[in-house]
């Protein structure tokens, strides 16, 4: 029990975690990512294969080492597609507060980006034919300016990235060029 006129003091919370807590992506982000990896990689392959066939036939001496170089790295390129989302998943966070939108990204160099929502002169959706399969939608948001003038969230549900996309436009400042 306090004497009258002594305060208890509270610690503070935010001295003692990291720091403010952010907004994961929605987890379908990572079999999107993996299968437009897929994608990526299989076309990759596909362009090297006539490559590959032509230095076969001119010289037949090295077509088992070409085709052993071709199946590693496919099979590297397979296993990128699977292990590279879901840790970029792990990397990927933003949060909003009543003046800035942060975001932080990158598995190897991270990066954390400041957008005040008062520099924010329009707000998109984009939901590319693989995202509408999953259910997705990335919001990208524009500033003025020419340098990092747009940033993106990717992998959110459909109906968060609009709700969201609704209170960016409703709490935007009203110094935005």
């Amino acid at each position: 029990m306090l004497e009258e006129g002594t305060e208890e003091i509270q610690p503070q919370s935010d001295i003692t975690q990291e720091g403010p807590q952010f907004n994961k992506l929605d987890p379908r982000v990572v079999r999107l990512w993996q299968w437009t990896d897929l994608i990526t990689y299989l076309v990759l392959l596909g362009i090297s294969m006539p490559g590959l066939i032509f230095l076969a036939v001119e010289r037949p001496s090295l077509m088992w080492w070409l085709l052993t170089g071709w199946l590693a790295f496919a099979g590297l390129l397979v296993w990128l597609s699977i292990r590279r989302p879901r840790r970029a998943y792990a990397a990927w966070g933003y949060r909003i507060d009543d003046r800035v939108l942060e975001t932080r990204s990158g598995i190897y160099f991270h990066r954390t980006r400041l957008l005040p929502l008062s520099r924010v002169q329009h707000v998109d959706l984009e939901r590319g034919p693989i995202e509408r399969k999953f259910g997705l939608s990335s919001l990208v948001l524009f500033t003025a300016g020419t340098h990092a003038a747009k940033t993106t969230i990717p992998g959110l549900d459909a109906v968060e990235a609009a709700a969201l996309r609704d209170h960016l436009i409703a709490t935007g400042g009203d110094d935005a060029v």
